[in-house]
C-alpha cells in the first residue's frame, strides 16, 4: 500500500468507530421507543374498552348514578388523551426510522471490516473507496433522526466498558480527546 497506510488505517478505525456507536445508539433508542410505544398503547386500549363497556352497561342499567357518569366521562378523557398522545408522538414511525439508520451504519461498519481484511490494490481505489464511505456517512448523518444527548452518552459509556475483539482493535477514547476536533 501507499506511505499514507498508516493515516488510511487511522481513518478506518475512527470511522469504523463512528458507525459502531451510531449503529447502537440508533437500535438502542429504537427498541426504547417501542417500548414506549406499547406503554402508551396498552392503557390507550384498555381505557378505551372499560369507557366503551361501562357505557354500555349504563344503557342497560341506570344503577350507579351521577358519581359513576362523572368517573366513566374521567375514564374516556383519559383514554383520549392517551390516544391522543401516542399519535402525536408517533413513537412506532419514530422506532423504524432509529432502526433503519442502524442498519445502515452497520452496513458501512461491515464495509469497513471488508476494507481492514481485503484492501484495495492502489492507492486510487482507497481513495475512491474512502470517498464513496464518506458519501454515505454524510448522507446518513443529515438523513437519520437525531437521539438525544443523553441517550448517546449512556450509550457511549457502555461501549467504553467493553472489549470488542473485532478485526479493529478500538481503545478507550479518554473524555477530552483534543485530537478528534469537531464532530467527532
Amino acid at each position: 500500500m501507499s506511505i499514507q497506510s498508516k493515516e488510511v488505517e487511522l481513518l478506518a478505525k475512527d470511522w469504523f468507530r463512528r458507525c459502531r456507536e451510531s449503529q447502537m445508539a440508533h437500535y438502542e433508542y429504537g427498541s426504547l421507543l417501542e417500548s414506549r410505544h406499547l406503554w402508551l398503547g396498552i392503557p390507550a386500549v384498555l381505557l378505551s374498552t372499560i369507557v366503551g363497556t361501562a357505557v354500555f352497561a349504563s344503557w342497560e342499567s341506570n344503577a350507579g348514578g351521577d358519581a359513576l357518569r362523572i368517573l366513566f366521562g374521567l375514564l374516556s378523557m383519559l383514554a383520549a388523551a392517551v390516544a391522543a398522545l401516542q399519535t402525536f408522538l408517533n413513537m412506532s414511525d419514530r422506532a423504524a426510522k432509529h432502526k433503519a439508520a442502524g442498519a445502515a451504519y452497520g452496513a458501512i461498519r461491515r464495509e469497513l471490516e471488508l476494507f481492514k481484511t481485503l484492501p484495495c490494490e492502489s492507492e486510487e481505489e482507497t481513495k475512491s473507496f474512502f470517498l464513496q464511505v464518506k458519501e454515505r456517512m454524510d448522507d446518513l448523518a443529515a438523513s437519520s433522526p437525531s437521539i438525544p444527548s443523553k441517550h448517546k452518552r449512556r450509550i457511549d459509556d457502555k461501549l467504553k466498558s467493553r472489549i470488542h475483539d473485532r478485526i479493529f482493535q478500538l481503545q478507550q477514547r479518554e473524555e477530552s480527546n483534543a485530537e478528534s476536533g469537531p464532530g467527532g
